[in-house]
């Protein structure tokens, strides 16, 4: 099912089909992470770090790139307990509710399925606070990453380091239902909470690392993720019996699903949203310059239009943005947090006035017992170079850039590598031969050498 590793090294869940391949190089040109090669011109092979963001999926054109979940489809639902990543809601088209979809997964037999439309209220309301409190204060920087999506905070521990001190304590809304699910199926009987397990219906495999091989978290309340794609002809099979459709429980929830949409649920300030890999990369390169110092928050979303251009969803980005417009247009703005926690809500959007403390009993708690946030602050991964004596990387280093000048910069990627400066750390590193590359005359190259 996928590749793994022991704590903090690489792993990943992402799976190149060797018969379906014929190592046409789009999906490794497009890699973030410079993680894929292809040998002797045939089937691509993952060979670096794989952070599961589903760009190589998105590029390959034979569908030979697949993302992988815990398990298939056919399980023992009787023990499962769903937490709904509301994408789900966007996949059916704007005629179908979400209270259409939620009765459709029930008749499916699982133990009890959670919509998490609370979850990201709740987490709104703990990062509003949070900003509000560290507001000043010189060792938190700004602006806050968002945790939320899982490659991002991948790409931060093992491209930008340095970034992880930007990421704030507090545990995505995935991790906030799972480690109240179990108490909320209390009244399932207790045989039935004991052995039930919690899976996340999720757009994009990354839910498996952050399971799996958590960086947020020391470790995750969740016990696997199931994809979009491997629940959506079950539930339309079970559309037309679903019942009465209802309002939804909260569009606040839904429109987390696309670009911007986090942030929208926030109390008002000087915020980003920023959506696709290539900006998410430009953008925390900014980041890391010191370019915005003045945003507060930045919502990191790695695939294009957020959310809803996940690998593992059904349908197409932009109908399923036009779904969640359809919903807004239709409900109106709606919340789950009603009565005293609308207090608190409403203390937060008054940006220039006297801070209040939170009123709503339940979240006051939960938010001084630290219920919202992490147990553990991200780390690196572990890299192929630590423990490398300074001297021989100082050696590895000028040998990579005096191969570098030598190569022709035409970024063609027929060495099996993805652009020429890669090729010469494999070549440095004894992975690749130098004749590989196809424009330096044989003579120049005779033993694999300039």
């Amino acid at each position: 099912m996928a590749e793994t590793g022991t704590k903090h090294s690489p792993v990943h869940y992402v799976k190149i089909d060797k018969d379906r391949c014929n190592g046409c190089v789009l999906c490794m040109k497009v890699c973030p992470k410079k993680a894929i090669r292809v040998e002797g011109g045939r089937a691509a092979k993952i060979k670096g770090v794989c952070i599961d963001c589903g760009e190589c999926i998105r590029a390959c054109p034979r569908s030979a790139i697949r993302a992988h979940t815990t398990e298939g489809f056919d399980i023992d639902r009787s023990s499962i307990i769903l937490s709904i990543s509301p994408v789900l809601y966007t996949q059916f088209g704007p005629d179908v509710s979400p209270s259409e979809i939620i009765a459709a997964l029930k008749q499916l037999g699982f133990c009890a399925v959670y919509d998490q439309s609370s979850a990201h209220e709740l987490f709104n309301l703990a990062v509003s606070q949070y900003l509000r409190e560290t507001r000043g204060d010189p060792h938190v920087p700004r602006p806050l990453i968002s945790s939320v999506c899982p490659v991002v905070v991948r790409l931060i521990a093992d491209r930008f380091p340095s970034l992880l001190a930007n990421i704030p304590p507090i545990m995505p809304p995935r991790e906030l239902v799972a480690r109240h699910a179990k108490d909320l199926a209390d009244k399932l009987g207790r045989d039935i909470q004991k052995k039930s397990r919690i899976y996340h219906v999720t757009p994009c495999a990354a839910k498996m690392i952050s399971i799996y091989d958590p960086l947020v978290v020391g470790t995750s309340a969740l016990d696997g993720a199931i994809g979009i794609s491997a629940v959506y002809h079950d539930v339309v099979k079970n559309l037309q019996a679903a019942g009465k459709p209802m309002r939804p429980r909260s569009t606040k929830s839904i429109i987390w699903c696309m670009s911007g949409g986090e942030i929208a649920g926030m109390a008002r300030g000087n915020y980003l949203a920023v959506s696709g890999m290539q900006e998410t990369i430009r953008y925390l390169q900014k980041i890391e310059m010191g370019m915005l110092g003045d945003i507060e928050y930045v919502e990191f979303r790695t695939c294009p239009e957020g959310c809803i251009g996940g690998p593992l969803t059904v349908c197409d980005k932009y109908q399923a943005k036009y779904t969640i417009q359809h919903f807004l247009k239709t409900y109106g703005p709606s919340r789950t947090i009603k009565h005293q926690a609308n207090r608190t809500i409403k203390s937060f959007i008054k940006p220039f006035g006297p801070e209040r403390t939170i009123k709503c009993g339940y979240m006051k708690q939960l938010y001084l017992k630290r219920g919202y946030f992490t147990d553990q602050k991200p780390w690196p991964p572990v890299s192929k170079a630590s423990g490398v004596p300074f001297a021989e990387a100082i050696k590895r280093q000028k040998q990579v850039e005096e191969i570098y000048q030598k190569l022709p910069g035409k970024e063609c990627g027929a060495c099996g590598s993805p652009d020429c400066y890669t090729f010469a750390e494999d070549v440095a590193d004894g992975k690749a031969a130098l004749q590989l590359c196809v424009f330096l005359p044989a003579g120049r190259t005779q033993g694999g050498k300039l």
